[in-house]
């Protein structure tokens, strides 16, 4: 299989480029770049990718300039794989850096055609059920909670990618976490654990990391009862896909 590396990066950020570039180069990984979109400059007006209303009700949160951003770019990204000659894509943020265990064990991964969109950078740890073993000690997996957090490092198939960009439009979550719903999306979505990237010394400065703000974001406690309704259904839903789910195997 013929996978494409693709990295989302400001303009403003060519420090961040090449510190990535240089990390790639020495697992032998030539990256695409793929103009990130600053949510500072584009103008609430403009933003036509969000259904403001729906994200208030699903997210609980005022969306943040960050959280378009980081959104347009990836749907971006994804346009790109689907527009590609390669059967697969991979979609890095600028602040991580590949373990050298990455292009092995995705080469294992694309061996077989039981996924679609694969997750292999996490923040938070979730019970999660084995799908298939893959080498180097990984494991494909399905989580039964989350979200696990982080759209920074994920394969998709070139014949998902335009799927999942018009499954993800408009914006209703942050992307991370509407990337890992594979149960609306209708995409065969998993996780690879450990993961196979670090985070640099740059994360801290990511498109979304806008922590000071993040918590004058959310909503009163009363508006956030169809939220509530959501994340119920949205955690049974979760649970229930991962549940009936039989293990791969060869």
């Amino acid at each position: 299989m013929k996978i494409e590396f693709f990295v989302i990066n400001l303009d403003r950020s060519p420090e961040r480029l090449a510190a990535i570039r240089a990390e790639a180069a020495a697992s032998g990984i030539d990256l695409i770049r793929v103009a990130a979109v600053d949510g500072k400059s584009v103008p609430e007006a403009e933003r036509v990718l969000l259904d403001r209303s729906g994200f208030l009700r699903d997210h609980g949160k005022r969306p943040m300039d960050g959280e378009y951003g980081c959104y347009a770019s990836h749907l971006a990204a994804l346009r790109r794989i689907a527009a590609s000659e390669a059967e697969a894509g991979v979609i890095f943020e600028d602040d991580i850096k590949p373990l050298p265990d990455l292009v092995p064990v995705l080469e294992a991964l694309a061996d077989r055609d039981d996924w679609d969109v694969v997750r292999f950078a996490h923040h938070r740890r979730a019970a999660r059920k084995l799908v298939r073993d893959l080498p180097r000690g990984r494991q494909l997996c399905a989580t039964y909670f989350g979200p696990t957090g982080s759209a920074a490092a994920y394969i998709v198939r070139r014949e998902a990618a335009g799927r999942l960009a018009d499954a993800l439009t408009p914006m209703r979550l942050p992307y991370d976490v509407a990337l890992e719903r594979g149960w609306a999306t209708g995409l065969r979505t998993y996780d690879i654990w450990p993961d196979l990237v670090g985070f640099g010394s740059l994360s801290k400065t990511s498109l979304t990391r806008e922590t000071s703000q993040y918590a004058a974001m959310k909503l009163p406690a009363w508006r956030r009862l169809p939220t509530l309704a959501f994340r119920t259904q949205d955690l049974a839903r979760r649970i229930w896909r991962t549940a009936t789910m039989g293990r791969h195997t060869a």
